[in-house]
């Protein structure tokens, strides 16, 4: 920042010599330069800082010495008594002590490293003994600040306060006893008052570094303070150093200003997609990272300010990133896109030369846009029945798709595919039958796949607010070559995954009305171990929770959370082991709770016990619905069907992706249609219908005549709404309304084809505006008649945005009052199950309930805004229910990774729960929680493998000890080592997820085939898992012949997704004959997805496999505790442990196996029949030759062990046929 003040303009090489004479010229100590010469000593010395590092590093050693301090003296001590004396003003401001000021705080003074004593000595100096000189020098600047002249502007002023501020956090650092003197704290406290005032956006900068200094001082004297009052203490506390770097700030809080139209410093202004001006900026989005003193806003506020900023990166990032390459990629190929990039993890398909060609409106969705592009390759080439197959087998376009219409100029439209959009004349067929009152105009029939060289698709805006609507409309008026424009379609872009979650925190941003702040986002940061106070409800002087619906035999018993029995007590009266006592009492009796279940330790049952003991008191605490929250639909299902099974009723789930058949009759959809609606509802509803009936007529009017604005009837809708004198003249409009009933194209030609042809002279339009029209020349009649057409189109997209707007305002209105009965209903409910996204998405009616308990599952998986959004203002009652060392929430973004170096500032998969047991920072708050100890899942074999390495307290169940040995296999957990590479090199990108193994998939379908042809375990038993999609798609290729392959539906999409990637036409869905038999049924998943589930038996295909010693994602503990904590019976890993070797976890899983012989190159299967007999295998092919029976190669019994197996196999095909 450049000083002000006389200057000169001297040659870069004289400035360090004529400053050298300023200086010597005042090393009199009897005759003081003028204040003029003072003024160019420092201004000079000032631009020196700016120029050859070696000159400015001599001029500040120069200014070090006894003559250069002289001049700082003439500024404190002589001119500055002088100016106090006379009128106040800012000119000695001005002239000296701002560029003083600016040159003890330049960067190239206070970072140089050689200049660190020349900087104490000059800081020294102006603090003065016993602080004389910085008392003179300061308490000027606050008489000047008070009576700063009014010809200055508030901004000068901040920057004034931000400098001396700056310059009293040098002196209060020069020296280290000045944190305890008292001046310090009067100075900051005076030069902060201007502050207080309101600030205007451009004085952010200047404020936000005025801020800084100033809690920075105040800081540093909180440390004197205390320091001034210790006593000798018997130890002393240590902290831990960080370096700080310094961030560029949001919107105007950058000192470069905004980076583009949708930076600020509040995300109540951001638009959740980004805007053109966002897309092409080359600077970088500010993302707030784990440290709260870091962020520009404190408290709640600021932590909702980073949830939204980080999970905008980690989705909308995508699609920003991704449309740019896209214009990169069309503006440098003269108007070709590819019509698929793979570039990052965002998949893209690009569709040229999209043209709107027309546009509908339907009374209850709204605009339909109908968009037509050019095929996709390779449908040009293909017959009218293969074009039909390969759209309907398409993934591409499908309703609810996220899309985007670009061109080459700064032109962005996000929309996603209407329900309209037919793939096939068949569906419209369809459509018609079920609705036989349909529109079935030639617009409605077009389709996909019926033109060979053009697709058609039917649009709807994701934000239809004024702008985007004029703009679609604007694009329907420009039909041409003069806009080459380009749909791209985002297929792994789920809109509703994030949109609703942002679009709550940016109203919780504005209305932050939000439970459990001070655990959340405490203010003071100097409590790290809180204590928590049992829930609102339950503070009531002798209130006791009833848990006698607990119990074993019935009997009362009574529990205060203010005065807690022994965990021992609830354990011998209820079927909860200590530790799950111990959870409940600990809940009963803080207002948010956290409980870590490790694996198989009974997160569920105890979630179950807690809200029953909960709802047996609802009455009493007035709690109304208990709200169960989940990440996934799958997991909320398990949740409301396990607590169904504990005799729970009243049970009402929100939302439609419900795969369960037993809740699909307590689908809130289901139940509120057997709610009554009021009659003032009713009337309501009824009324509302009648205003769209009119806005639908005025909007389906408007387009009619904005899609023939050159027609004598739209120019006569124009002139009556416009010019109504003109409208009059021209229709022949009596007094009383009538008019002539000539058509109006008839009266329009008549009317252009008169008038005087004398000459080709034209009035001004604005004097033709107020003429009368039969008194114009035909060429003023032509000249008029052209500005009509022209400005009718404007008038007619004006009046179509009003009407849209009203349209989506009216929509809105009817969901509410529609919504009051879904709200009645919910009030009776005992549960309310809901995904995170769900509850998002309903946040307005759920914020009417009065919920006073939200309990959370797998709190560990699910990202903190998550959890924020949930947290309703009636919540008095929070439930945390995970395992840290578990799976973290799932990200897309590798920089925001806490797994990643570079990304572990932000941290974005670190969940609430995790923050909470485990913060991130010393000074940040450490909540208490209980932990379950018991797990009755695993073989006591196979949980001490997590046991010795993340939960030494892990005990094991009665129940596991006793387990049977697995059938065909001689130990019943073996690692199987092997040194056959993985398929290709792949990718060294963290996240690839294409990685694949073929001897391991040979070597898994072999050992599955084995395990399957004992006879002895059903569908559920047995699941194999891998930690890549390329694995799971080879393995499923390979055995979807030979079994009946069971993937939940995450794992389904996200392989239907992989294995259309990389593909020119879609993968055929082509369904594999269903195997009868349940006995050759078999469960595969990725890792991520399965947690939660188990499995008697365990098959493991680790993939990675190679020289480098990379073992990708799988280096993560919480990844390795999943995989290795799903079997119960036995466990199976095949994988190269060299590649693993190097990662701690896994070392030491290794070490532990290879200690007790169940490491190896070679598995031992066993025989029912010859338990004896050794069998030895290591290659796919062994299984066959040593094993061709499953049993063993003995001749006498061979084939009666293949017998007993298929006889197994029949009857439990049988008895599972039966039973189903």
């Amino acid at each position: 920042m450049k000083p002000f003040g006389n200057r000169r303009n001297y040659a870069p090489e004289g400035k360090l010599v004529k400053w050298k004479q300023l200086l010597q010229n005042g090393g009199d100590a009897f005759a003081r330069p003028s204040l003029k010469i003072v003024g160019q000593f420092f201004s000079l010395a000032l631009e020196l800082m700016d120029g050859d590092v070696g000159a400015a590093q001599e001029a500040i050693k120069l200014l070090a010495t006894e003559t250069g301090l002289s001049f700082i003296k003439d500024v404190i001590d002589r001119h500055i008594s002088m100016a106090s004396q006379l009128t106040p003003g800012c000119q000695l401001w001005e002239t000296e002590i701002k560029p003083l000021f600016q040159l003890v705080t330049h960067a190239r003074v206070v970072d140089s490293a050689v200049l660190e004593q020349e900087v104490a000595i000059i800081l020294n100096y102006m603090v003065g003994v016993g602080g004389s000189r910085m008392s003179k020098l300061f308490h000027y600047i606050d008489s000047l600040f008070q009576l700063w002249e009014y010809n200055s502007t508030h901004l000068s002023l901040l920057e004034a306060a931000g400098l001396s501020l700056a310059v009293l956090a040098k002196m209060l650092d020069c020296n280290t006893t000045n944190i305890i003197k008292d001046d310090f704290s009067t100075f900051a406290s005076c030069l902060s008052r201007p502050l207080e005032e309101s600030a205007e956006p451009e004085e952010m900068v200047f404020r936000f570094q005025a801020t800084k200094h100033l809690h920075y001082i105040r800081q540093r004297l909180q440390i004197g303070n205390h320091i001034s009052n210790l006593e000798v203490q018997s130890y002393s506390a240590i902290t831990q150093e960080m370096f700080v770097l310094a961030r560029d700030l949001p919107g105007n809080l950058s000192p470069g200003g905004p980076r583009h139209d949708n930076d600020h410093a509040d995300i109540a202004d951001i638009k959740i997609l980004p805007t053109y001006e966002e897309i092409m900026s080359p600077r970088e989005e500010y993302l707030p990272v784990n440290d709260c003193s870091q962020w520009h806003i404190p408290g709640i506020s600021g932590r909702l300010d980073r949830e939204f900023r980080l999970i905008r990166e980690d989705t909308v990032g995508q699609l920003r990133d991704a449309i740019r390459g896209a214009l990169e990629r069309i503006r440098s190929s003269n108007n070709k896109a590819s019509h698929r990039t793979s570039n990052n993890i965002l998949r893209t398909y690009t569709y040229d030369s999209a043209m709107l060609i027309n546009i509908r409106f339907e009374k209850n969705t709204g605009l339909d846009f109908v968009v037509r592009c050019d095929q996709p390759p390779p449908v040009p080439s293909l017959n009218p029945q293969q074009r039909k197959d390969w759209w309907e087998r398409s993934k591409r376009l499908q309703v609810g798709a996220l899309v985007c219409i670009i061109d080459g100029t700064e032109s962005v439209m996000f929309c996603t595919v209407s329900e309209s959009t037919l793939r096939n004349q068949t569906e419209q067929k369809t459509r018609t039958e079920k609705k036989p009152e349909q529109n079935t105009s030639t617009a409605s029939k077009l389709t996909l796949s019926d033109d060979g060289n053009y697709l058609h698709v039917n649009l709807q805006l994701i934000d239809a607010t004024r702008d985007d609507v004029a703009q679609a409309l604007r694009w329907y008026k420009t039909k041409g070559p003069s806009r080459y424009r380009y749909l791209v379609e985002f297929p792994g872009i789920l809109l509703a995954s994030f949109k609703h979650t942002l679009d709550a925190l940016k109203e919780m941003r504005q209305k932050p009305h939000m439970p459990f702040v001070d655990l959340l986002a405490p203010p003071d940061t100097r409590t790290t171990e809180p204590s928590i106070e049992p829930p609102q409800y339950a503070r009531a002087a002798g209130f006791a929770f009833d848990l006698r619906c607990l119990t074993n035999d019935g009997a009362e018993l009574l529990v205060s959370p203010q005065r807690l029995p022994n965990p021992e007590i609830i354990e011998s009266r209820t079927s909860l082991d200590i530790t799950q006592s111990s959870a409940l009492l600990n809940t009963l009796s803080q207002e948010l709770s956290l409980i870590q279940g490790p694996p198989g330790t009974g997160k569920s049952y105890t979630g179950g016990m807690i809200i029953k003991g909960l709802l047996a008191n609802k009455d009493k605490c007035t709690l109304g619905p208990i709200l169960c929250v989940c990440y996934t639909n799958h997991a909320l299902d398990q949740l409301l069907e396990h607590l169904l099974d504990d005799g729970i009723c009243n049970i009402i789930r929100i939302g439609s992706r419900s795969k369960s058949d037993r809740l699909q009759a307590l689908n809130l959809r289901v139940v509120s249609q057997q709610g009554d609606r009021t009659k003032a509802e009713k009337t309501n509803l009824y009324n509302m219908g009648q205003e769209l009936d009119v806005l639908a007529a005025g909007i389906e009017d408007s387009l009619r005549a904005l899609s023939t604005p050159n027609s004598a009837s739209s120019l006569k809708k124009y002139l009556a709404n416009v010019f109504p004198v003109h409208y009059t003249m021209l229709f022949d409009v009596d007094e009383d309304g009538w008019e002539t009933v000539d058509k109006p194209q008839t009266i329009m030609r008549r009317w252009l084809e008169g008038g005087s042809r004398d000459n080709d002279y034209c009035r001004d339009i604005a004097i033709l505006r107020e003429t009368e029209l039969f008194n114009m020349s035909n060429a003023e009649r032509q000249e008029l008649y052209l500005y009509w057409v022209k400005n009718s189109v404007a008038s007619f997209v004006r009046i179509i945005t009003q009407l849209q707007e009203k349209h989506t305002e009216l929509i809105e209105r009817r969901s509410r009052v529609r919504s009051d009965v879904d709200l009645r209903c919910l009030n009776q409910a005992n549960i309310i199950g809901v995904t995170t996204t769900g509850l998002a998405k309903n946040l307005h009616l759920l914020r009417k309930l009065r919920s006073k308990v939200m309990l959370c599952e797998e709190a560990g998986e699910v990202l903190e805004a998550h959890i924020l959004t949930a947290l309703l203002p009636s919540i008095e009652h929070a439930i945390l229910i995970g395992d840290h060392l578990q799976l973290r929430p799932q990200i897309q973004n590798y920089e925001l990774q806490s797994t990643n170096p570079r990304g572990k500032q932000y941290s974005l998969d670190t969940s609430l729960f995790e923050r909470l047991v485990e913060p991130p920072h010393l000074k940040d708050l450490r909540l208490p929680f209980s932990t379950l100890e018991t797990q009755r899942r695993m073989h006591p074999s196979i949980s001490e493998l997590v046991r010795s390495t993340l939960y030494p307290s892990l005990q094991d169940g009665d129940i596991v000890k006793n387990y049977p040995a697995v059938v065909g296999m001689k130990e019943r957990l073996f690692w199987l080592h092997h040194d056959q590479l993985e398929a290709g090199a792949a990718s060294h990108d963290p996240l690839n997820t294409s990685h694949s193994n073929d001897f391991e998939v040979e070597m898994t379908v072999s050992l599955l085939s084995h395990i399957v042809r004992q006879g002895e375990y059903t569908r559920e038993d047995i699941a194999v898992i891998t930690p890549y999609l390329g694995q799971l798609h080879k393995l499923r290729r390979r055995m979807e012949a030979m079994f009946e392959i069971c993937l939940n539906d995450r794992d389904l999409a996200e392989l239907e997704d992989f294995e259309d990637r990389d593909k020119t036409t879609p993968i055929a869905l082509v369904k594999q004959p269903a195997k009868s038999t349940l006995l050759k049924s078999v469960r595969m998943a990725t890792v991520d997805n399965f947690q939660g589930e188990e499995a008697k038996i365990i098959i493991i295909s680790l993939v990675r496999s190679n020289q480098q010693k990379k073992c990708g994602f799988l280096s993560t503990s919480n990844r390795i505790n999943v995989l290795l904590s799903r079997a119960k019976h036995g466990m199976y890993i095949i994988g190269n442990s060299d590649t693993y070797h190097n990662v701690p976890m896994w070392e030491e899983v290794i070490n532990m196996l290879s200690a007790k012989s169940l490491l190896g190159e070679s598995l031992e299967l066993q025989c029912s029949r010859h338990p004896d007999s050794p069998i030895k295998v290591s290659q796919p092919d062994h299984f066959v030759i040593f094993s061709p029976e499953s049993g063993c190669n003995l001749s006498c019994h061979k084939q009666a062990a293949a017998t007993l197996a298929l006889e197994h196999v029949a009857m439990r095909a049988q008895t599972d046929a039966t039973s189903s």
